[in-house]
């Protein structure tokens, strides 16, 4: 374990490819340094990594090579997330974005071999207008949360059952501060017309939406299969028979 949190170094010793059997690494809330030595990627034992540093401008060139990796937070100045860096990490089950500023897509393209994701988070990034590309790609994802993304379209026209390979297994969905989400997206709602499409939405138990001022009680009945739906931290189920509406 190796704990560099809250450091203000400039640069990392291209060194710390020695440290063979490392596994967890942690350089959050650095906002000093820009780029890291590509030697980090020889670190083969790695399996969790904090990156939370605001001024980080790229990722090094063979960050796909952290085969071992399952846990990464990630705070950067990327425009887009690079298919080749993080959309190669096979062994990756947790990813957070979090405070990305400049951060304009989730994921053009890539994320087919993130295949073993389970919970992805993104927290405080404003730019981002779509869902990833993607994200039918993502067949073991249990948990989806979006905080605070004030652009992040979740009614995009795009093929539902493209976006339902996804959340076939999702188990619980958080959407705090997304403006744009005014009501329940098709791709969440109980009125299968295939029963393809009903067996993914099975899996569904949690939806909580927190600061959606325009997303009403009239849309409800359209997720009345979820067993916990949470509106400000409220179950409403408790409240009214949504089903009935």
């Amino acid at each position: 374990m190796l704990d560099l949190g809250d450091s203000c170094f400039e640069a990392l010793p291209s060194s710390i490819s020695h440290l063979k059997h490392l596994r967890f690494l942690d350089i959050s809330n650095n906002q000093s340094i820009i780029s890291f030595p590509n030697t980090i990627c020889k670190l083969q034992s790695l399996q969790t990594l904090f990156l939370n540093c605001t001024r980080l401008e790229k990722l090094p060139r063979d960050f796909g090579d952290l085969v071992s990796l399952r846990f990464l937070a990630l705070t950067t100045q990327l425009k887009c997330l690079p298919a080749k860096g993080i959309g190669s990490l096979t062994s990756l089950r947790y990813l957070q974005i979090d405070h990305c500023g400049n951060l304009e897509s989730l994921f053009a393209d890539g994320m087919q071999c993130l295949t073993s994701l389970r919970t992805f988070f993104v927290y405080n990034c404003e730019r981002p207008v779509s869902l990833p590309q993607g994200l039918r790609y993502l067949t073991a994802l249990e948990n989806l949360v979006f905080h605070n993304c004030e652009k992040l379209n979740l009614m995009e026209d795009r093929e539902d059952e493209d976006i339902q390979r996804g959340v076939c297994k999702v188990r619980s969905l958080v959407t705090v501060r997304v403006p744009k989400l005014v009501a329940v997206p098709a791709w969440l709602q109980g009125a299968a017309n295939t029963v393809k499409r009903m067996s993914c939405l099975s899996t569904l138990r949690e939806i909580a939406i927190t600061g959606c001022p325009e997303l009403t009680q009239d849309e409800w009945h359209k997720i009345a299969h979820v067993p916990e739906i949470y509106l400000d931290g409220i179950e409403i189920q408790k409240q009214w028979d949504i089903s009935s509406n």
